[in-house]
């Protein structure tokens, strides 16, 4: 019986709420805004998490200050940022919020020229996140809803509902504030974060000149990385994606990360890629990493059985113009029972170095032989498309055949 009596309660609310609506909407308020209330609206200081992830801020309200160096800073440690984006700040620097976005980094609205949002009306507050998003939106395509940081941390109620009205659910606050904008040292910057270092801890620094958070960031980021910190996008918290999908390597000093990661544990590991001697990096417009024996490249959509990933042909790269050399000019020779001959290159493979070859992943992983098997700096080697095999009899039957550092020796020959 009291399922019946509830039919006509609903339909009854309903109708009232219709009612209601039409009558704000007659006067001119528009239905959106009327429904929304503060509880609408996360307001996060920390995020709930175990895992050993912060996300590292930076808010933009006043001069460019140190942004490039930031930029930079990030881009050479791997580690993608959130920035609380003023519309001055994106008008007065356009250039910089292409390349924020262009570089992976998330933007958060931080009103238009930063007023106390506590001290403005329902249309100010309205008309200050607006022109900020459509400005942003109009330089990058870039949408910044739904996440707003109040200017100078300051918000009642009736800011949230506002927020909620115009479809800003996230109000995104912090853990910590370096004090970088009160002519704080690098560091005491580093040890304010550093004491407050926690799973899901949200750190609030300034691009301006007038804070050292810029020139600190890098020290920042190596000291929690020691301490087996990683780092995310505020979005990347509230998307659910910080799950354990990177590896540090304390070893050389850095990550490995997603599809290489996956790549790296799965066809090979430490003998045959190495310990990673970058973070990933943009090389000729393809995304790469560098190991000790390799270069991994994201190719996407073209092996996506293998991630997604290909290894740098370094052998041939580092024997370019040798092909006149007798270890290197192409034969004629057949298969037996201790050599296979490739006429793609010319070349055998045989004994040990065919077995090291097929166990450890043949084709796909070392590529075709392009040389013989010939004596290189008093050792016996043979190189292929991706990797040169080396023959130490002195070493353990396990490691007795390995792969040379090309990795290393190509990256050695880059400009940085």
């Amino acid at each position: 019986m009291g399922r019946h009596r509830a039919v006509p309660r609903r339909v009854g609310r309903a109708s009232l709420l219709a009612v209601v609506i039409l009558a704000l909407v007659a006067v001119g308020l528009p239905a959106r805004q009327a429904l929304a209330a503060p509880s609408d609206v996360q307001t996060i200081y920390q995020f709930t998490t175990d895992q050993p992830v912060m996300a590292l801020t930076f808010d933009c309200g006043s001069d460019t200050g140190y942004a490039a160096q930031i930029l930079d800073t990030a881009k050479a440690k791997g580690v993608r940022l959130s920035f609380g984006m003023t519309g001055t700040w994106a008008q007065a620097n356009p250039d910089l919020v292409r390349r924020m976005v262009a570089e992976g980094h998330h933007l958060i609205n931080h009103s238009w020229n930063h007023p106390d949002f506590t001290t403005i009306t329902p249309a100010q507050r309205a008309d200050q996140l607006r022109r900020t998003a459509d400005l942003v939106r109009s330089l990058t395509g870039y949408e910044l809803r739904p996440y707003f940081r109040p200017p100078f941390g300051a918000y009642n109620d009736s800011v949230l509902a506002d927020l909620a009205a115009n479809g800003y659910t996230y109000s995104i606050m912090w853990t910590v504030d370096t004090l970088g904008w009160q002519g704080k040292s690098i560091g005491e910057i580093t040890q304010r974060t550093l004491d407050a270092a926690a799973p899901g801890a949200i750190v609030l620094m300034h691009v301006g000149a007038a804070s050292l958070d810029g020139p600190a960031l890098g020290g920042i980021i190596d000291q929690l990385r020691a301490r087996g910190y990683r780092f995310a996008t505020v979005d990347d918290f509230v998307a659910g994606r910080i799950g354990p999908t990177f590896r540090y390597f304390p070893e050389t000093g850095h990550w490995v990360g997603h599809g290489f990661l996956s790549y790296w544990e799965r066809f090979g590991g430490l003998p045959v890629f190495g310990y990673p001697l970058t973070e990933e990096l943009r090389e000729h417009g393809v995304t790469v990493q560098y190991f000790e024996r390799a270069r991994f490249e994201w190719h996407p959509g073209v092996w996506p059985e293998r991630y997604d990933v290909l290894l740098g042909l370094l052998g041939r790269q580092v024997t370019a113009g040798r092909e006149g050399e007798a270890p290197f000019r192409p034969i004629q020779a057949g298969n037996d029972a201790n050599c296979t001959f490739y006429p793609q290159t010319g070349h055998r493979l045989c004994f040990g170095f065919r077995d090291y070859w097929r166990a450890r992943g043949g084709l796909a992983i070392f590529g075709y032989p392009i040389s013989e098997e010939f004596v290189e700096n008093g050792v016996t080697v043979q190189y292929f498309e991706r990797q040169r095999f080396e023959y130490h009899p002195e070493a353990s039957p396990a490691w007795r055949v390995m792969g040379g550092l090309l990795g290393r020796q190509v990256l050695a020959t880059q400009p940085r």
